[in-house]
């Protein structure tokens, strides 16, 4: 054989052996690490539920966003309960669910007191609990969200600073239903902030129940009682919008301030900076809560503790963002947390 014909031979060989080695990597099992595979086969099958207040807003779109991405990823299975802003639904579908026994039960509660008892049970029932940015007086598993005490002292220290010397110092709280772990603990915080300063009186203190239209409605009247008001507080951006639309149809936005909380959507908090409908606004970042909340799922379904054994918190870090600090990435869209980011 000429030297063509042994290199052509060579060539030949080492294509057949290239093809040999891609077949049996193809073909090759994956190596087991000592966890990896305890950790799939702990997750896949089982079944996660979630009750929300209701799935028509941004958070509760954020959070399932993450999971149900998480839960086709692993294969373990989402059901969601909607019962609509409805205490009597919300109750009814986690009955009926403590009854169907899924490995994880989400609590999501608008009212401190109304779901404490059904968490109880579900955990007697050997069901593990997740309570989710509202938490009962009851421990469960775990709590993910805010420090709303924290959001509430935030939103007031941010006032403060707007409305101090050379000001006329008045200010308005408009605020959830005083049923909700939000506004019972956002308006402690509110309160003990605003004690430390007595040059800031507080004009009003109203209830909006976390509704737009009810929100504008009260602001547009307390607008009118007090011409000279140098902020308004809200603890939910999705309800204060309707006190920035009250403001600006009273041909004072920027005059009137308009500080607020919410979990970042980049539509109902850094569009509402931008435009200056909101002044300042505390983040309790949705995006974040996400990934938590799915990390914490999937933690629970690899160690299945004992129910209410070991409870464990984890509460968001709070973001002050006003036009000066507003950057394209201080918030979020839906498709961003499907696409993990």
């Amino acid at each position: 054989m000429n030297f063509f014909g042994v290199k052509s031979a060579l060539r030949a060989a080492g294509v057949a052996v290239a093809m040999i080695g891609t077949a049996g990597i193809a073909h090759a099992e994956r190596p087991d690490d000592g966890l990896v595979f305890k950790y799939q086969e702990a997750v896949k099958g089982k079944t996660v539920a979630f009750v929300p207040i209701s799935m028509g807003f941004d958070l509760t779109q954020g959070w399932v966003a993450a999971v149900q991405r998480e839960a086709d990823a692993l294969g373990y299975e989402l059901i969601i309960r909607d019962p609509n802003w409805s205490v009597d639904a919300g109750a009814q579908a986690l009955e009926q669910l403590i009854g169907e026994q899924p490995d994880i039960l989400i609590f999501h509660n608008n009212d401190t007191q109304a779901y404490t008892k059904l968490v109880q049970r579900a955990m007697s029932a050997g069901i593990n609990v997740i309570q989710m940015n509202l938490k009962t007086p009851v421990n469960a598993d775990a709590f993910v969200g805010g420090d709303w005490y924290q959001v509430g002292a935030d939103v007031a220290k941010e006032t403060v600073k707007l409305c101090g010397e050379g000001t006329s110092g008045k200010v308005a709280l408009v605020r959830g239903p005083v049923t909700s772990p939000a506004s019972q603990l956002g308006v402690v915080g509110i309160e003990d902030v605003l004690a430390d300063h007595p040059e800031i009186e507080l004009v009003a203190n109203q209830a909006a129940d976390w509704d737009a239209s009810k929100a504008h409605a009260i602001a547009s009247t307390i607008i009118k009682q007090h011409d000279d008001l140098c902020a308004f507080m809200g603890l939910w951006d999705n309800m204060d919008v309707g006190t920035a639309a009250a403001v600006r149809e009273a041909g004072k936005q920027g005059q009137i301030k308009v500080v607020t909380e919410g979990g970042g959507n980049q539509e109902s908090g850094c569009n509402n900076i931008e435009n200056g409908a909101f002044t300042s606004y505390i983040k309790v970042d949705t995006r974040s809560q996400a990934h938590q909340l799915a990390n914490v799922i999937s933690i629970l379904l690899q160690q299945s503790p004992e129910p209410g054994s070991m409870p464990i918190g984890l509460y968001t870090a709070n973001q002050v963002i006003t036009a000066d600090t507003l950057t394209p990435s201080s918030c979020w869209t839906i498709d961003q947390i499907k696409a993990g980011n």
